[in-house]
This record gives C-alpha cells, sequence and structure tokens, in this order.
C-alpha cells in the first residue's frame, strides 16, 4: 500500500519538493495506478498471440561512427576538455 511517506520519500528521492497538499494528491494517484496494474496483472492471457508486433523497428545495429571532423565540432561546443572528451557536468 502506497502512503504519503512514500510519496515523501519517492520525491526526495527525485531530489524534488513535495508539499503536503501534492503528497496527498499524489498518494491517491499512485493508489490507483498500482490498483490498475494489479488488475491487469491478474488477467489471464494464456494462449494469447501478440498480434502487430514487429521487433526490428525497435532494434537497429549499434556500429560506432568514426568521422574525426564531426567529433571535432561536438567536441568544440564543450568549453571543458579532459582526456580529448568532454567534460560535462555531474548528473545525479
Amino acid at each position: 500500500m502506497i502512503t504519503k511517506k512514500d510519496v515523501e520519500l519517492a520525491g526526495k528521492l527525485a531530489n524534488m519538493h513535495v508539499s503536503a497538499e501534492e503528497a496527498e494528491i499524489y498518494e491517491g494517484q499512485l493508489r490507483a495506478l498500482f490498483g490498475w496494474v494489479k488488475e491487469l496483472s491478474s488477467v489471464n492471457t494464456d494462449g494469447v498471440k501478440l498480434t502487430n508486433v514487429n521487433l526490428s523497428a525497435h532494434l537497429r545495429k549499434d556500429e560506432p561512427v568514426c568521422d574525426p571532423a564531426l567529433a571535432q565540432q561536438v567536441r568544440s561546443v564543450f568549453t571543458e576538455q579532459e582526456d580529448d572528451c568532454a567534460k560535462v557536468k555531474k548528473v545525479l
């Protein structure tokens, strides 16, 4: 069961300030969402075949691009560099 404390903790983990009023709203919304997920997971789908599935639409061949001119152009956008790499801010 989702509680207001869970919502506040999730807000803290996301580095967001969640007011008491917002926590109450989000608590209700999350309860409804997880209730719906629970309801969906109880549906028996044995024997149901997938239709309209094209997995190749989501896949691409992972090939490195070796274009020194493009690499230099991308590096020129960054003011700080270290070991021939662009230096960016830390993402938490």
